[in-house]
């Protein structure tokens, strides 16, 4: 089993009423589950590595995606570790 960390960013209005508070203490495998449950369109996870070759989104999509304004306003965030 691998551990993976990720930066997490999850809409404000999002379906599932989480706030800013929801994952404060929260096992990261738990509030992987409950992320993952969002639609598509009301969260991002980036893996906590460079490079293009990783299993998801990585720093360096991160970067392209905030450069190209995909993150502006009306998000939340959250670093989570948890078991893949």
């Amino acid at each position: 089993m691998t551990t993976m960390k990720e930066l997490v960013f999850y809409k404000v209005d999002n379906s599932m009423d989480y706030d800013r508070y929801t994952f404060d203490g929260i096992d990261g495998n738990e509030a992987f589950a409950m992320l993952a449950n969002l639609p598509d369109d009301e969260v991002h996870f980036y893996e906590l590595r460079e490079g293009y070759n990783t299993r998801g989104p990585s720093l360096t999509d991160f970067m392209e995606d905030y450069n190209d304004e995909e993150l502006d306003g009306g998000w939340w965030c959250t670093i989570i570790e948890h078991n893949r």
